[in-house]
């Protein structure tokens, strides 16, 4: 399977629809868990998982990523079949063996 991840150039903003917050030990053991944004990316209709989120404004349901990309959180959280199939694909890319779901705590920011 071909990972392809869009110029950011090209797509600064993508939107998520059934979507999580997942938190995993991304930057290596002994440092901060990071949270991910995981979820049914709107435009091109396919899954879709983010760098660490950086900053989240509860207002406007919009997360900006280290990579610089910003998301807008639909009205729907929870997983697609093909967010929660690109979620395990990324993990074992990344070589991730533990996470925590942190989606309620985000939930009712928003």
């Amino acid at each position: 399977m071909t990972w392809r991840i869009d110029r950011i150039e090209q797509e600064p903003t993508k939107t998520l629809d059934a979507w999580m917050v997942m938190e995993v030990p991304f930057d290596g053991p002994g440092r901060p868990w990071t949270r991910h944004l995981v979820g049914w990316r709107l435009e091109g209709c396919k899954g879709q998982v983010s760098s660490p989120v950086e900053v989240f404004d509860p207002a406007t349901r919009r997360a900006k990523t280290r990579s610089g990309r910003v998301y807008q959180l639909g009205e729907r959280s929870g997983l697609s079949g093909a967010a929660f199939a690109a979620w395990g694909v990324w993990k074992r890319r990344h070589g991730v063996l533990e996470e925590r779901d942190a989606t309620d705590d985000v939930g009712p920011l928003t």
